[in-house]
Formats: structure tokens, sequence, C-alpha cells
């Protein structure tokens, strides 16, 4: 008898399957990839000077030691850093929010004219590479008179055409019905942000935060430049010029530079870990949408 054949469905069903396991293999060499250089830090903060330097290389420290940890809290007094660093942050991602939300909404609902010209204009900007608009930003800078203050780091990057175009493609995908309802209720563009449009934007201001504070956070030459005074520092300053006082006078203190840079790093994978939720729905929802 001549051997029963296979349904094409299930050529189809067995080649989707291989396609998957092939995805997922990759996502997790990936993953793990991206994981490496975190697990090399976290280890090296945890390991005494002999152990960072020991041949071959040892991953799990033994025995544990938290000393680095202390040392790069005294060292580089992370408390005053962290706090400039956390206010500085903590400003742009609030007035990022504020003002791409207002820009978004304004690109997404209000006509007037030239909208779309401006808008494309915007987009253009982001082909400019940022190092060629340094020059001309730190002159208005110190026209301004913001050399040495936090201002100076704050105003310039509280607004972002990547955001305004996230909040755009996110607020055009809410139901104009809302916004036609509130306006016979008497309602004005402000109320029908403040009401309509930012409870109903949590995903796309999720995103907006989370880029938003972490280029502030990790923000380092822009800081370098403007920031004279060393206890205005930001910790990414901090730990890049001390790092050299403290190679010139101690030698190589991996294990103390690895724990600054955890330190360093913790309140950026808690803010994500608080926002997570609505950060890929933020990412993907409003790119739906042209």
């Amino acid at each position: 008898m001549p051997p029963t054949s296979i349904p094409f469905y299930r050529h189809k069903q067995f080649g989707n399957a291989v396609a998957k396991l092939v995805i997922y293999v990759l996502l997790i060499l990936g993953a793990s990839l991206s994981f490496f250089p975190f697990a090399w830090m976290v280890s090296t903060a945890l390991k005494t000077p002999e152990q960072v330097l020991a041949v071959p290389i040892r991953w799990l420290p033994d025995p544990l030691t938290w000393e680095n940890f202390a040392a790069a809290w005294r060292r580089f007094d992370f408390a005053r850093y962290f706090l400039n660093t956390t206010f500085i942050s903590a400003s742009v991602t609030v007035l990022s929010v504020t003002f791409c939300s207002m820009a978004g909404y304004a690109f997404a609902r209000r006509h007037f004219w030239g909208r779309d010209v401006i808008f494309n204009l915007l987009l253009a900007t982001l082909t400019i590479p940022g190092a060629v608009l340094m020059t001309p930003l730190f002159l208005v800078i110190l026209k301004l008179g913001w050399i040495n203050k936090f201002i100076g780091i704050i105003v310039p990057f509280c607004v972002s055409v990547t955001n305004i175009f996230l909040m755009r493609q996110y607020i055009s995908t809410i139901p104009a019905e809302l916004e036609e309802a509130a306006r016979i209720d008497g309602a004005s563009d402000f109320d029908i942000w403040w009401r309509i449009v930012l409870p109903l934007s949590k995903p796309a201001m999720a995103t907006v935060a989370i880029f938003s504070f972490v280029g502030a956070w990790d923000g380092f030459l822009w800081p370098l430049i403007v920031l004279k005074e060393k206890e205005m520092w930001t910790l990414n300053v901090a730990l890049g010029l001390l790092q050299m006082e403290y190679v010139a006078a101690e030698g190589s203190p991996w294990g103390v530079m690895m724990a600054g840079s955890v330190l360093v790093v913790l309140p950026l994978i808690g803010v994500f870990l608080t926002l997570q939720r609505y950060f890929m729905s933020g990412l993907t929802i409003g790119a739906v949408k042209g």
C-alpha cells in the first residue's frame, strides 16, 4: 500500500513550530549576551582585589565582600551626587512628559496652518547628530547665564522630538468621539488634554518617562560641559572623573568602580520595573496608526 500522505496543514504547523523555536533560541542568546556585562559588573563588585585579577576567571566571589560598596559610597560622596542626579532626572522627566504630551495632542487633534509641515520638519531634525548641536547649544546656555546651574542641564532636554512623535502616534488612536462629547459639554482644549487625553495615554506617558529618565540619568558629556563645581556633579560625571583620582592614589580599584556602577544602575532598574507594564503597550499601540 502507498504511504499515507501528510496533510499540508501539518507541514505548515511543523514549519511554524520550528520558526518559533529558532526565534526563542535567538532571543535567549541575545538576552544572555546583553546580561553578560551586568553579571560581570555585579560579580566584580562583590570580589576582593585578589579575586578580581585571579586567573582563571572566578564568576562566583568566595568570600563575598560588601566593602567595595561602602568604599564607593564614601569615596565618591554618593549621597550628594545621587540627589543632584535624581533632581535633574526627575525634573527632565516631568517636564518632558508634560510638554511632549501637549505637543503630541496638538499635532494629533488640532488643525492649524502648517501642522503637517512643522511636524515633518521636527522629524527631519532627528537626522542631525547630537554632537553638531553641542557648540550652538553651549553658546545659548552661556548667553543665558546658565553655566554651572542645574537649569542648564534640565531645559535643553525637557523636550524631545522622539517623545513628541510617540505621544502624537498614541493620542491619534484615542477615539475622537470622546473629544467631541467633551466639547459639547463646554470643555476647553486644556480640559480635554488634562481630563481625557492624559488618563488614556498612560502607556505612552510611561514610555516617554522611561526614555526621559534614562537619558537624563545616563547623561555624561553635557553635564560635564555645563557643571563646573564639584558639588554639582552628577553620578556619571563624578564616577568618571573621580576614577582618575582614585587610580592615581590607589592603583586600579576595579571592585570599587564596579560597585559604584551598580549603585548608578539600580535606580534605572527600579524605574523600568515600576513602569514596564505600560512600556511595551506604549511602544506598540501608538505605532499601528500613522
